[in-house]
């Protein structure tokens, strides 16, 4: 039977994916989501109040996560949306046809919780979900996409180029090794944290 861990999910780690609803009017949503696997059959959105997304799973307390590394789609689904032919009808909703795998999400769980930070106050929506329904549009190789080995690479490429900087663009990567240092720790898993601790190492190294 496949569950969240067939789909090479682990336990705790923030994927990104594209969240598929359906609007008020019958009208197709798509939107890049980062979702937290919280066990083999429970996911766990936090989400900005007030977005078409949110108002769509408050209604209808349904929604499909669609596993894709298509750069292409998720563009499509920042900036106003995927073709219409894109979307393919499921049981309880839409899912797209492009992505290596989807699932629905059943909301057994929200609430709303508060949130100050760099960018002002705003508020979170918590939304807690069953998975159900996993399916596969291909049948092996499916890689979620997680932030955290982006960050990584990136990381490395900054470390390459610290040997050879001049004083101050020297400083520039420091401080960008700041930011993805941040990054790796809060969405990537034990192993990410570990290469970062090693990469920072080597930062101090060479200061």
């Amino acid at each position: 039977m496949l569950d969240l861990y067939s789909l090479n999910m682990e336990k705790s780690m923030l994927y990104e994916t594209i969240i598929t609803t359906i609007n008020e009017d019958g009208t197709p949503n798509a939107a890049p989501m980062g979702v937290i696997c919280k066990d083999h059959d429970e996911v766990v959105l936090r989400l900005n109040k007030g977005s078409k997304t949110v108002r769509n799973i408050q209604r209808e307390k349904t929604f499909y996560v669609n596993l894709t590394r298509d750069p292409i789609l998720f563009v499509q689904a920042t900036i106003e949306n995927p073709p219409l032919k894109e979307f393919k009808k499921e049981n309880r909703g839409l899912s797209l046809r492009k992505a290596d795998a989807f699932f629905l999400g059943e909301v057994i769980q929200e609430r709303q919780v508060d949130r100050e930070d760099s960018f002002g106050k705003s508020v979170l929506i918590i939304v807690q979900a069953q998975t159900r329904e996993i399916k596969l549009n291909k049948y092996r190789d499916i890689e979620p996409m997680n932030r955290a080995i982006c960050g990584i690479i990136e990381a490395l490429v900054n470390l390459s180029r610290m040997e050879i900087a001049n004083p101050n663009k020297k400083n520039e990567y420091l401080e960008r090794m700041k930011e993805i240092s941040r990054l790796v720790n809060r969405v990537g898993g034990t192993e990410h944290q570990q290469a970062m601790k090693i990469i920072n190492e080597e930062v101090r190294d060479k200061k």
